[in-house]
């Protein structure tokens, strides 16, 4: 699932409906406006299932926000 944070622009969001690509936005589809980054968004994202974010913010490629690694073995 793609995720857009609600700083990604409206132009952007409406050439990525133009290609057809699906995504949820933050504050319209998943959580809601004005959520803190830290405390709110990252908890939101590991809820979610293989969720890809898009931000224009700086610092969220860091490893130890990514999803804990299932243990489960299918």
């Amino acid at each position: 699932m793609n995720v857009l944070d609600e700083n990604i622009i409206a132009p952007e969001r409406a050439r990525l409906r133009a290609w057809r690509i699906h995504f949820r936005s933050i504050g319209e589809e998943v959580g809601r406006l004005g959520m803190k980054d830290q405390n709110n968004i990252i908890p939101l994202l590991h809820r979610l299932k293989w969720p890809t974010f898009f931000t224009r913010d700086h610092g969220f490629y860091h490893p130890t926000l990514l999803h804990p690694e299932s243990t489960d073995k299918h």
